[in-house]
């Protein structure tokens, strides 16, 4: 069977390729230039300015994730530690504190043993 014009097989060598980094979006180039007129130049400025607010939203949300990602690597380290520490008494079993003592520890409570 040979390939026809809805087969498949070039979307999917297409889809394995590997994936191009992002780059700076080109302006679009038009084959006949806008004429200079003040309603152009208002237009012009109208997706500058939508542009501006589009790249500011984002930088906005960038920070904000970066934040979150400061505060969660924060949290890692100080688990981290506390695990350190944590293996460290393992580790050297006499600088660890003695079990406490719970209420039913008591003399007047005999340890009992049962056989089954």
């Amino acid at each position: 069977m040979g390939a026809t014009p809805f087969s498949l097989d070039p979307i999917c060598s297409v889809m394995s390729l590997p994936r191009v980094p992002r780059s700076r979006p080109r302006p679009k180039l038009r084959s006949i230039p806008r004429r200079k007129t003040e309603s152009a130049l208002y237009a012009e400025m109208q997706q500058l300015t939508v542009e501006k607010q589009r790249l500011n939203q984002e930088l906005e949300f960038i920070q904000e994730r970066q934040g979150q990602i400061q505060a969660r690597l924060w949290e890692i380290e100080q688990a981290l530690q506390r695990f350190q520490q944590e293996a460290e008494r393992f580790r050297d079993p006499a600088a660890a504190p003695e079990p406490a003592t719970g209420r039913f520890s008591s003399s007047r409570f005999p340890p009992m043993t049962f056989e089954y």
